[in-house]
């Protein structure tokens, strides 16, 4: 394995900005990673080795005195937003003609911070999955254990960087799909804030839904959450073509002459976990405890009512706004799928979509007021290990397994709020981690509490080889 894969992203940026190594060095270091894991993985669909390398020869060419904060960093972007020239498929054979105008405002930011974007990394279709597969990439691997998932939506991006295919996977979150790949492959991300990174896509034919536009976020993910730190200043620049964009440093709140209080929960759901998500969680306590934090145990409010304000809104949306395109364009499976959220969370009519956004307003009230005792939440990210893969397929029976387990990860989003994943266990196959939540705005908190998880475990966070 090429020490360059190796490195973090602090530390590539590093070794780039001393002069020590050249981005074309790191990009064909990266570039040859995705030559050797692909296309078994089956998570860099889209190589761009040609346009990677010629940009990555015109930055030595003209490197500027003051270098942009990802610099020469080699990263991917996932199928399911727009990047000029290329279609964006979101998984579906029927939209992998089309070539994109224009770069989505997140590929637009992560480009003027100097990243280098080797490829693109696959999704499952409509992006509506906790698995990664499509008819046009078929199933991505997890590269711990092959006969996991690598989590979705964007379990391309996770099982990349896992391997050591670029070091930084962008992604995106409407229901989990951040958080949930990187605690499939062992890594740390960040669920930002509603509003706090701009999305657009230009090739859409319609605006996309207000209650998805509240609950979608892009992202990245990473090994280490200090890469995670640099990439989020240079996502989060504005762009007019996302008009919920949000420029409030944080929620407000004083922490001055204070250790951080961080709550945790194991089970607020009280339907029981895994032993070794249980495990995962009192790891994160210890650790943020020895880093001089002062740990409270806590019961969020609203759990179980806000999980189905989450499934009664996205379906009462995608029955009106997107379920001719699923009749059209999606696969027998995918539909499948689709139906059976539908079956579990039921799909409102109006009264009851209004009244299912009425009950978002209280939960978020209520953990507003939460957050008016604890700057942080520890939770785990589900309630179980990673599934196996393509799980969701085996009938609705397995599929409402889990949609239960993964209420942790939907319960933030129909909330809006920012949420990290760090590793906090070596288990076998997979190692697991957990979420730290924050109050809105409060994204800068989250890394730091998981920051301060990761270095007091101070685990190997390195790019592992596929087995």
């Amino acid at each position: 394995m090429d020490e360059i894969i190796t490195w973090s992203a602090v530390r590539t940026a590093e070794e780039i900005a001393k002069g020590h190594v050249s981005v074309a060095e790191v990009t064909r270091a990266h570039l040859d990673r995705v030559d050797t894991c692909e296309p078994d993985l089956r998570a860099v669909v889209e190589p761009l080795e040609e346009s990677a390398m010629a940009q990555a020869e015109a930055m030595d060419a003209n490197r500027p005195d003051q270098l942009p904060p990802m610099w020469g960093l080699p990263v991917t972007i996932k199928i399911n937003v727009d990047f000029e020239g290329l279609p964006n498929s979101n998984g579906l054979p029927a939209l992998n003609e089309t070539p994109c105008a224009e770069d989505a405002p997140v590929v637009r930011n992560v480009r003027a911070g100097g990243a280098v974007v080797i490829g693109r990394t696959s999704t499952p279709e409509f992006s509506l999955r906790f698995f990664t597969s499509n008819p046009i990439y078929g199933r991505t691997l997890n590269p711990w254990d092959s006969a996991l998932t690598p989590g979705g939506s964007s379990g391309g991006a996770s099982a990349a960087v896992a391997s050591g295919m670029g070091v930084l996977g962008h992604g995106n979150d409407l229901g989990g799909s951040l958080r949930y790949p990187a605690y499939c492959c062992g890594l740390a991300t960040l669920r930002p804030s509603m509003g706090r990174i701009p999305a657009f896509n230009a090739s859409a034919p319609t605006e996309r839904p207000a209650t998805m536009a509240m609950m979608s976020v892009q992202g990245m993910i990473g090994r280490q959450v200090g890469d995670i730190r640099l990439a989020h200043g240079v996502l989060s620049q504005r762009s007019a073509d996302d008009p919920l964009w949000n420029a409030a440093p944080d929620s407000g709140r004083s922490r001055e002459g204070r250790a951080l209080r961080v709550g945790w929960c194991v089970d607020p759901f009280g339907d029981g976990v895994d032993p070794g998500v249980a495990a995962a969680v009192h790891e994160a306590v210890g650790a943020a405890r020895a880093a001089g934090m002062e740990l409270v145990e806590i019961m969020p409010p609203m759990a179980a009512e806000t999980a189905q304000t989450w499934g009664e809104l996205l379906n009462a949306e995608a029955a009106v706004s997107m379920m001719d395109a699923i009749r059209t364009m999606g696969s027998k499976e995918a539909q499948g799928v689709i139906d059976g959220y539908g079956e579990i969370f039921g799909v409102p009519g109006l009264e009851g979509f209004m009244t299912a956004q009425a009950r978002r307003m209280t939960a978020i009230r209520q953990w507003g007021r939460m957050f008016d005792e604890v700057d942080a939440l520890i939770l785990p990210v589900s309630a179980q290990p990673p599934f196996r893969a393509d799980q969701d397929l085996e009938g609705t029976e397995a599929l409402r397994e889990i949609m239960q387990a993964h209420r942790f990860l939907y319960i933030v989003n129909v909330l809006g709020l920012p949420a990290a994943t760090v590793r906090t266990t070596q288990d076998a196959p997979v190692p697991l981690g957990v979420q730290i939540v924050g109050d809105r705005m409060d994204d800068l908190v989250c890394l730091d509490v998981a920051q301060a998880i990761e270095q007091e475990l101070a685990f190997d966070l390195g790019p592992i080889d596929p087995r």
